[in-house]
């Protein structure tokens, strides 16, 4: 399409666009109209694929190594190079550039633990479990606590903290440790033997080529996803690791707990700090708070009480003084709990505060941080599959709860992880045996990777993500849930999935990347869904108007997800440890002295 053409299509300048965007669909989290903008690809009309290729006509190349690992972040970074610090080979395929990809670019809090710093073990430990609501896993909180000051060291000791930058650095690390590098490749899917995982497929973007890697044992490390919010600045991160994981029958977890990072009005783009955050460097600093930092659901129940706007800048505490205190559900806890830490001098705050007026909804379908991936089995970031580990926010280890523990512990975390990922993943490759996966089962996962391309007529991807961000971005699905609205998107879901999904075409391989998208958010709005259909209570960042409040004696529990022997999706309740749960001595309210559910007194008729 000409440039003239586009420029017929859209009405408005982009910066209106943006604007109009984030106050529409990112503020109010409504379906995609756009008031003064004409938006493409509305009609469900099947299109013909102009750019289709026969299967024939795409290539193939393939690579052994001992280890995959998927992503570049963080934590592919470190679980790169301990790979290679046990003596083995790596290979780290990434959807973009290795150290500028997911969300590690948008670090600038780095939360370690030290004694030496007045650090107190059995503090944190409290705050974390009482900030997550008691559904925090305590073990992975005491890895972290274990291992954060030595992941810090080494990101000193390969120069990541000497400039703003730090993205460069870690691929620099990862290079002259001997991981070899392949960018710009999305995986699509796990390439299975004998019931363990044996590597991965994809394709790169330049070109219709299959990618095949096959490796002893795969890292997943693809970060966590959201449904291509207009306020969240990263449209790599669509659950891709989540989705490989579940169609090879991995366990996943923290579906029902939601992200409530919010935005500028003014500049709606990109909810972490306007991308200011990005020339910061990482910075030491930041504990688990009691009662967090404000990323609750205290916005989201305002709006749903008719309140908007709730606030009209900045935090008190976390931005340029005078512009306001914080609203209602967002500020210090009851009983004189400390305020949020403000960002340095005259750059605002931490992450998600923005500029100016502040509208939410800007990740929409994004998890918390480090609770919301694969199920982890023990300590050594192994799936429940064979071959398969995750670290990072692709592994639901459950850190942090039901809601976000403080600033920095997921920069660290995903470190942490990352390296233990590594280490055990090497360990697992050195024993095991090398793939022998047939080529009629390679053929065979090559054709349904580029079938959107060979299809000659369909719907394109662009329009099915609308059609989905319709059905999931209104904030009464997603942040403020009851179960006639659940049931009625997730028939909207599964029509999609079962009747759309399926006829999707691909103009281009960068058109290809959008469907495998487009299925991998269907999926996951999907598990979204029904956990939060699942879990019949309120808890942290999950809130069901049917049942409103805390229910300790059914859900001091983890929810998991995976795909049985019929191909449906299985929900299942796993109790926390009975050590871990809050003293049975503490009345309801010191339990949980935060954020009151509206109507949540009523429910359990103590009001």
């Amino acid at each position: 399409m000409s440039a003239p053409d586009q420029k017929s299509i859209f009405t408005c300048s982009r910066r209106d666009f943006l604007k109009v965007a984030g106050v529409s669909a990112v503020g109010l989290t409504m379906a995609n109209v756009f008031w003064g903008c004409a938006a493409p690809e509305t009609a469900p009309t099947p299109v013909t694929n102009g750019g289709r290729v026969p299967l024939k006509q795409v290539g193939k190349n393939e690579y052994e190594t001992d280890v995959l690992v998927i992503g570049g972040g963080l934590a592919a970074c470190f679980a790169a190079v301990k790979v290679r610090e046990k003596g083995l080979n790596v290979i780290m395929v990434d959807k973009g550039s290795v150290g500028l990809s997911g969300a590690s670019p948008w670090a600038g809090g780095y939360c370690v633990f030290d004694e030496q710093l007045g650090h107190d073990r059995a503090e944190w430990i409290k705050n974390v479990s009482a900030t997550g609501e008691y559904v925090n896993n305590r073990t992975w909180l005491e890895i972290f606590m274990d291992y954060s000051a030595a992941r810090y060291q080494d990101l000193a000791n390969w120069g990541a903290l000497d400039v703003t930058e730090f993205g460069p650095v870690l691929k620099k690390k990862a290079v002259e440790s001997g991981a070899y590098i392949i960018e710009r490749t999305m995986i699509t899917d796990l390439l299975m033997q004998n019931g363990r995982v044996v590597g991965a497929m994809g394709f790169p973007m330049e070109e219709d080529t299959a990618i095949i890697v096959k490796a002893k044992a795969t890292i997943m490390c693809t970060g966590a996803g959201t449904f291509k919010s207009y306020g969240f600045p990263i449209a790599c991160l669509t659950f891709d690791g989540d989705a490989m994981a579940y169609r090879v029958g991995a366990e996943i977890t923290g579906k029902e707990f939601v992200d409530t990072h919010f935005t500028s009005a003014e500049y709606p783009a990109a909810c972490w700090d306007q991308w200011g955050i990005m020339r910061r460097g990482l910075q030491k600093g930041g504990e688990p708070r009691w009662g967090g930092h404000g990323l609750d659901l205290g916005m989201e129940l305002q709006a749903h009480e008719g309140n908007i706007p709730t606030q009209l800048g900045p935090p008190s505490g976390m931005g340029p003084p005078g512009e306001g205190g914080p609203p209602p559900g967002m500020g210090p806890p009851p009983g004189g709990g400390p305020p949020p830490e403000g960002g340095p001098p005259g750059e605002g705050g931490p992450p998600g505060m923005g500029l100016g007026g502040i509208i939410g909804g800007a990740s929409c379908g994004m998890g918390v941080h480090k609770a919301e991936g694969i199920w982890p089995v023990g300590t050594t970031c192994a799936s429940t599959i064979p071959g398969l580990y995750a670290a990072g926010d692709a592994l639901g280890s459950m850190l942090s709860g039901g809601r976000y523990a403080g600033v920095g512990t997921s920069s660290s975390g995903s470190s942490v992880q990352g390296a233990i990922a590594g280490e055990y993943a090497a360990d697992y490759a050195r024993h095991a045996d090398s793939p022998g996966i047939s080529s009629n089962e390679i053929d065979r996962i090559k054709a349904s990777v580029f079938e959107p391309r060979e299809r000659e007529k369909g719907f394109s991807p662009g329009w099915v993500t609308r059609t989905m961000q319709n059905i999931m971005f209104p904030y009464y699905v997603i942040y403020v849930k009851e179960q006639r609205r659940l049931e009625g998107a997730l028939a909207n879901i599964e029509f999609l999935q079962q009747h759309i999904a399926p006829m999707l075409i691909a103009n281009d391989p960068h058109d290809l990347r959008r469907a495998h998208e487009v299925k991998n958010m269907l999926l996951n709005a999907e598990m979204k869904l029904r956990a939060s259909l699942f879990r019949t209570e309120s808890r942290g960042c999950h809130f069901r108007e049917d049942y409103p409040a805390r229910d300790d004696a059914n859900w001091l529990a983890w929810v998991k997800l995976k795909k049985d022997d019929k191909g449906n999706m299985l929900l299942m309740k796993q109790e926390i440890p009975e050590e871990w749960k809050p003293d049975p001595g503490l009345s309801y309210e010191e339990r949980y002295p935060f954020l009151r559910f509206p109507g949540e007194l009523e429910f359990l008729g103590m009001k």
